[in-house]
């Protein structure tokens, strides 16, 4: 696919098409700058985009995911991905807090371990995943379809309303999407869980449905051969937009790295210079410590939300729950 180029002018006046019709509610909901990353998902052609749109204002309201939590410096609420190198939230690593379900507990413990790591070269926000330590026969069979699609939807809200905005402000432009690097380091063929793949098949089709045009660049690296077989069904469900922005690194992985992520911004062991020795490393390895289990209490609810009932009912109507405040 030859993603087509377009000019400011003719942006202008297809965003202008596309607004006519629209109720003033939806649009109010989706400035001009969303928009046109609904029509950029959709090579611009704007029935498509529409229709992608509308289904993300109905899916949106229908699951109330302006509702939905997120940790910010202010409310104190508990992270539920790993942070480093943000001012809007400060450097932690998922720790057990009252106010977290029992499910997303339960889907960290299965996790290899991932971290928001500071931002690229371009003031995206750096994703750094552990691929190859999940333990996916335990995901595949332990966790539901709705729980992991709640984790990632509330990961998702988090990233785009709390770390997003910072890369806007460091950029002087505005930041939508962000860096992921896949690290694949321990990956084999215990990985190849059918169960665990369907998982993975359902977050990427919300990702692709109702957050177009999120993601910068994903690196993978340090695949091995069994990476090959996983990739060809994974393929399968991308768009086309999205394979373009897929790279699978070499040998010569760190020196692509570090052309994207300056030094200081990446961790040692991805070839940059970082270590985070204040929070004991930058990516914390869940899975691969059989010590760092985490036990849910009595107080974790077994709800399929993130976080507990009393936590998404305050959240319905405080704001201070839901969006990041700016202070002056």
């Amino acid at each position: 696919m030859v993603i087509k180029k377009t000019t400011p002018e003719e942006e202008k006046k297809r965003l202008g098409e596309f607004k006519k019709g629209l109720d003033v509610a939806v649009l109010k909901k989706f400035p001009d700058e969303v928009i046109i990353q609904f029509l950029q998902a959709n090579v611009w052609d704007i029935n498509a985009a529409k229709r992608q749109l509308l289904d993300t204002s109905k899916w949106r309201k229908e699951k109330r995911v302006d509702q939905v939590p997120v940790a910010t410096n202010d409310n104190g609420l508990p992270i539920i991905v790993a942070c480093r190198g943000y001012k809007y939230i400060k450097d932690g690593n998922f720790t057990v807090q009252p106010q977290l379900s029992e499910s997303v507990i339960r889907i960290i413990n299965f996790t290899g371990g991932d971290c928001f790591h500071k931002f690229d070269k371009e003031g995206h926000p750096v994703l750094i995943d552990r691929t190859g330590y999940h333990n996916a026969k335990q995901m595949g069979s332990k966790v539901s379809s709705e729980e992991i699609v709640n984790y990632h939807i509330s990961a998702n809200e988090f990233l785009n309303r709390v770390i997003m905005p910072e890369g806007s402000e460091r950029s002087g432009k505005r930041i939508h999407s962000e860096t992921v690097i896949f690290d694949c380091t321990n990956m084999g063929l215990h990985q190849f869980h059918m169960n665990a793949l369907y998982l993975l098949k359902a977050v990427a089709d919300i990702v692709q449905r109702y957050y177009p045009e999120t993601l910068h660049r994903l690196f993978i690296v340090n695949t091995p051969s069994a990476f090959v077989a996983m990739f060809k069904i994974v393929k399968s469900w991308l768009n086309p937009r999205t394979l373009e922005k897929i790279h699978v690194l070499g040998s010569d992985f760190q020196s692509v790295l570090l052309e994207h992520i300056d030094a200081e911004s990446l961790p040692q062991f991805l070839g940059g210079q970082c270590t985070c020795e204040h929070m004991g490393g930058c990516v914390p390895e869940i899975s691969k410590d059989s010590n760092s289990t985490f036990v849910a209490t009595e107080s974790n609810e077994k709800v399929h939300t993130v976080y507990n009932s009393e936590i998404m009912q305050r959240a319905s109507t405080d704001e201070s729950l839901c969006k990041l405040t700016v202070h002056s």
